[in-house]
C-alpha cells in the first residue's frame, strides 16, 4: 500500500506541475538559422541582420528623432505618440503583473509591465502623405528593469525592427538600441508583433487581475495609467498584432508569390481595387483568376502565415483548486527580481521556472496557414497598407475617375517592380504622378534617413571615462540627449573612446553658451540653456551645483571659446 501511495503522489506531482519542470532554453533557441528556406526571394531580399539595412529605419528612430530624443518619463513618451493622432486619443495600453516576456520576474503586481500600441491613420497634407502606425509601433515597458521593448515597422526594408530602450531612468542614458535579433524571434518566430488570446487574464481588462493591481497599488494609477480597462483594450490590442503580423506575410507573397513585374502590378491594381470598395470586388472574378495563374507560374513554396497568438493564460487561475495547491507546494515561483535584468541576460532567465508547453512563447508554433498560388490574401494585405486618406488622395488626382489610377498603375516602369519590400509610400510617390500630372510625389515623415545618426547595436560597450574625467558630468547631466540620439544634429556627444568624444565636444562651441546659466537665466534666452527646465537631469544639476558652484566654469571650460589660445 505504501509504494502504491507514492506512485500515486508522483502521479499527481506529475500531473500537478511535471509538464513546467523543462522547456526551450532562450540561449539555445536563438542560435537555431533565421531563414528556413534559403531559396526564397524574401530570404535574399529581406534583411535578418540585428541593424537595419542602410538608408532605413524603424519608426520609431523617425518619431525619436524629430522628438529631439525618447521621452522621460513613459507617460510623456507615450504622449509623443498620442501628439501624432489627429483625433487626440491615447494609445492602446494595457498592464500585465505576471506575464511571459524575458523581463518577466522584473514585474508583479506592485510594477506590472506596460504595452503600449498605436492605433491610428493620419491624413496627409497636400504635400505629403499621413502617418499610419496602426499595427506597426508597440512598447513595452518593465519599470523594474530600466527598459523599453520596442517593436516597430520599417518601411523601407519591409520587415519590423526590435529595439530596446535601456537604462531609462531620470538621469540614466536612455540608450536606443537594436536588439538581437535571433533572441527577439525566438519568441516573436514570424518576426512580428505576439499576443495572447481571449480572455487575456494576464492583463488588467480582467476584473480580478485588475482588482490584484489596484490592491497593490492602493486604488491609485500606476504611472498615470488606469490600472483597469474594459477587456476591449485587449481584444484591440490582439487584432493589432494580428495586423501586424499579416504584414510579414504580405511581404513574401508580394515577393516570392509573385515573382515578375506584371503579377506584381496585377496585384497592385487589385489590392488599390479592394482597398476602395471592399463590398464591389469580387474574389472570385476574372482578374482574381489571372493573378492566381500568374503566381502559380512562380513555383513558389506555400507561404507560411506565422503564428502570432499565444494561448491565454490565468495566473491567478493556476492557484486556485487543488492543481494549485500542488502547484504551490512544489513548484518553485518566480520572485520579484529574480531571472533577466535585462534582455540580454539570457541566463538568468532561462534559470526561472518554465511554463507549460501549450503557454510558453519559446515553443516552436506551427502557422496559422499556408497559402498557395490559389490564394489571393495579398490583394488584402497590401490594400492593408493603404490609409483611406491614401485612397481619396488617388481618386482625387483622377478626378474621381478610378480608371485614371488604374491606368497609373500600368504606366508603372517594370523597374518599379524589381525584387524589393513593398511599400505604401513609394508605391504612392510614384503612383500618383502618373495618375495627374499636375501632382507632385508627396512627401512622408519617415523615410529619409539623412539627418539621422548611425544606428547602435546591442551590446556595444559603454564609453570607458576615468574617474576624475572632466566628462564624467557630461556624462550624468548631457549623455542621455547627445549620445546615441537618432537625430544627427543632436548626437554631438558620440564617440568610441573618451578621446572622440571629447574632441566632438570640443568642437561643439555652442556648448559654452548652453552652460552660461548665470549669464543667460531669466532673459529671452533661457529657453537654450541646457539641460533644458523641464528635463530631469535640470534638476540634478541643480542639486550638483550647490555640491560645486563651479561645476558649469569647470564644463564650460571642456569647450574652447573663441579667443582661447
Amino acid at each position: 500500500m505504501k509504494r502504491l501511495a507514492g506512485a500515486l503522489l508522483v502521479v499527481m506531482l506529475v500531473a500537478a506541475c511535471g509538464s513546467e519542470s523543462t522547456g526551450p532554453a532562450i540561449a539555445d533557441l536563438a542560435k537555431r538559422p533565421a531563414v528556413t528556406d534559403t531559396s526564397a526571394r524574401s530570404s535574399k531580399v529581406i534583411s535578418r541582420e540585428d541593424l537595419p539595412p542602410e538608408g532605413t529605419r524603424a519608426l520609431f528612430d523617425h518619431l525619436v528623432a524629430q522628438a529631439d530624443g525618447v521621452p522621460w518619463p513613459f507617460e510623456k513618451l507615450v504622449e509623443m505618440v498620442a501628439r501624432q493622432d489627429p483625433s487626440g486619443a491615447a494609445p492602446l495600453v494595457l498592464l500585465i503583473p505576471d506575464g511571459r516576456s524575458l523581463l518577466k520576474g522584473q514585474s508583479d503586481y506592485a510594477h506590472p509591465r506596460i504595452l503600449m500600441a498605436a492605433d491610428f491613420q493620419a491624413p496627409g497634407s497636400p504635400a505629403s502623405l499621413g502617418l499610419a502606425p496602426r499595427g506597426q509601433l508597440f512598447l513595452g515597458f518593465t519599470e523594474q528593469a530600466n527598459e523599453i521593448e520596442v517593436i516597430s515597422y520599417n518601411e523601407a526594408a519591409g520587415r519590423f525592427e526590435f529595439q530596446l530602450v535601456q537604462d531609462y531612468t531620470a538621469n540614466g542614458a536612455r540608450k536606443l538600441v537594436y536588439a538581437k535579433r535571433a533572441v527577439c524571434e525566438s519568441c516573436h518566430q514570424g518576426g512580428t508583433p505576439i499576443f495572447s488570446v481571449r480572455p487575456w487574464n494576464e492583463t488588467n481588462g480582467q476584473p480580478q487581475t485588475a482588482a490584484r493591481i489596484a490592491e497593490a497599488l492602493g486604488d491609485k494609477p500606476y504611472l498615470g495609467f488606469a490600472t483597469s480597462v474594459p477587456l476591449a483594450v485587449p481584444e484591440r490590442y490582439d487584432e493589432l498584432t494580428d495586423v501586424g503580423n499579416f504584414i510579414a506575410a504580405s511581404q513574401k507573397l508580394w515577393l516570392d508569390q509573385c515573382a515578375d513585374a506584371a503579377c506584381r502590378r496585377a496585384l497592385l491594381k487589385l489590392a488599390l481595387s479592394y482597398a476602395r470598395a471592399p463590398g464591389d470586388f469580387k474574389a472570385d472574378g476574372a482578374e482574381g483568376a489571372a493573378l492566381q495563374a500568374l503566381q502559380a507560374s512562380a513555383k513558389a513554396q506555400p507561404i507560411a502565415v506565422p503564428q502570432s497568438d499565444l494561448t491565454n493564460r490565468d495566473p491567478i487561475g493556476e492557484a486556485v483548486g487543488l492543481k494549485g495547491w500542488w502547484r504551490g507546494l512544489f513548484k518553485t515561483r518566480i520572485k520579484f527580481g529574480d531571472g533577466a535584468k535585462t534582455n540580454e541576460d539570457l541566463e538568468a532567465f532561462d534559470r526561472l521556472p518554465k511554463l507549460p508547453p501549450e503557454q510558453d512563447p519559446l515553443s516552436s508554433r506551427a502557422p496559422k496557414r499556408l497559402l498557395t498560388a490559389n490564394d489571393i490574401d495579398g490583394i488584402y494585405g497590401l490594400a492593408s497598407l493603404f490609409t483611406a486618406d491614401d485612397i481619396r488622395r488617388l481618386q482625387a488626382a483622377g478626378k474621381q475617375q478610378w480608371g485614371r489610377v488604374e491606368q497609373g498603375v500600368a504606366k508603372l516602369p517594370d523597374a518599379f517592380f524589381a525584387d524589393a519590400p513593398f511599400s505604401r509610400v513609394k508605391t504612392l510617390q510614384a503612383l500618383l504622378p502618373l495618375v495627374s500630372a499636375s501632382q507632385a510625389a508627396p512627401t512622408y515623415c519617415c523615410l529619409d534617413v539623412s539627418e539621422m545618426s548611425p544606428p547602435i547595436a546591442s551590446g556595444e560597450p559603454p564609453v570607458e571615462l576615468a574617474a576624475d574625467s572632466p566628462l564624467q558630468p557630461f556624462a550624468h547631466f548631457c549623455f542621455a540627449c547627445h549620445r546615441g540620439n537618432p537625430s544627427k544634429r543632436l548626437d554631438f556627444m558620440r564617440g568610441a573612446t573618451e578621446a572622440e568624444v571629447r574632441t566632438n565636444i570640443e568642437a561643439k562651441s555652442e556648448i559654452r553658451e548652453a552652460l552660461d546659466w548665470d549669464r543667460y537665466r531669466g532673459t529671452d534666452k533661457a529657453a537654450k540653456l541646457m539641460p533644458p527646465s523641464d528635463a530631469p537631469q535640470h534638476a540634478a544639476m541643480e542639486e550638483a551645483i550647490k555640491q560645486n558652484p563651479k561645476l558649469l566654469e569647470e564644463m564650460r571650460a571642456v569647450v574652447p571659446g573663441l579667443f582661447d589660445f
